[in-house]
């Protein structure tokens, strides 16, 4: 099958990845990282990164363009999310390519049709109500040194998955963990009491 990603013109500042889920093993029990679901963009020699897509921030997003000092001509009352604990000031947002939507660069190819971006004129769009209306803003990321995702990985930590779309632009927590086990076809009922304990 064509990738509809190829069909699309390049755009300057603009690149793809190949991203997949990692889906946190219910032997996981590290307060940042248990029942997480994380999207991972980049894995290579030198280390890896992703972002978590199921943890809120302690801010919503009206109060964080506010402390921003981002004037708002909307009141979004959306979830931020804490994308993890490397750099926590950062932000990055994951949005659809809605038509009409002037490009925001630089930005990233996710998937088709979803692209990402630290743009500050995506935010001041956002505020103006000129922007997406399907987003996620996460702050930080999460890391991994060189050779550290593969040991998690084959100790189960995590458990690989192809990047389903459906696991994104959702304003619940364990729910999409649980959501993404069944995708991977894991029964939920077989580690609910594991899950109760975290």
């Amino acid at each position: 099958m064509d990738d509809p990603a190829a069909a699309q013109p390049e755009v300057a500042g603009t690149r793809r990845i190949v991203p997949m889920m990692l889906i946190a093993g219910p032997s996981l029990q590290d307060p940042i990282f248990a029942h997480t679901v994380i999207l991972l963009l980049e894995s290579g020699p030198s280390g890896a990164y992703g972002m978590v897509v199921n943890k809120p921030a302690p801010v919503d997003l009206a109060t964080l363009l506010d402390g921003a000092g981002i004037a708002r001509t909307a009141a979004p009352q959306r979830t931020v999310w804490l994308g993890g604990p490397v750099q926590p000031e950062a932000g990055l947002v994951l949005y659809v390519d809605e038509p009409g939507l002037e490009p925001f660069e630089p930005q990233t190819i996710v998937f088709p049709g979803v692209h990402m971006s630290s743009s500050m004129s995506l935010l001041h769009a956002i505020a103006a109500d000129r922007g997406p209306q399907t987003f996620a803003l996460y702050l930080g990321r999460a890391a991994w040194e060189a050779g550290q995702l593969e040991a998690e990985l084959a100790a189960g930590v995590w458990l690989p998955s192809e990047p389903d779309v459906s696991l994104l632009f959702h304003s619940d927590t364990d729910s999409c963990w649980l959501r993404a086990l069944q995708l991977l076809g894991t029964d939920p009922a077989h580690i609910a009491p594991t899950a109760a304990q975290a």
